[in-house]
């Protein structure tokens, strides 16, 4: 898990991350040191508390769009796309290099 950089980022002591997070010290060590395994409870307690995903909290490297932080126009090209076979996919993207080229 990336909590040690995580909570480094914050300047963030173990023991103050452990208070804020209602867990003894030796429990988020454990956690930091992968040691032990936190519950999927706690896992979203934590990932809650860094502000990041699951994935992310856990290492696992992932390329996340959250619809609800686009706009209605970002989130309807989004879903269309997600529904593109791959024909359509070619011809969008060709389609839109031609739009974006310099």
């Amino acid at each position: 898990m990336k909590l040690k950089e995580l909570r480094q980022k914050l300047n963030l002591s173990q023991s103050e991350v452990a208070k804020k997070l209602g867990m003894p010290q030796t429990t988020f060590y454990y956690y930091e040191a992968g040691r032990n395994d936190p519950s999927i409870e706690t896992l979203i307690k934590i990932a809650d508390f860094f502000n990041v995903s699951i994935d992310e909290l856990v290492g696992r490297e992932t390329e996340v769009i959250n619809l609800k932080f686009l706009d209605d126009n970002e989130a309807y090209l989004i879903k269309k796309i997600l529904k593109m076979n791959q024909l359509e996919l070619a011809k969008t993207r060709a389609y839109v290099t031609g739009l974006t080229e310099d």
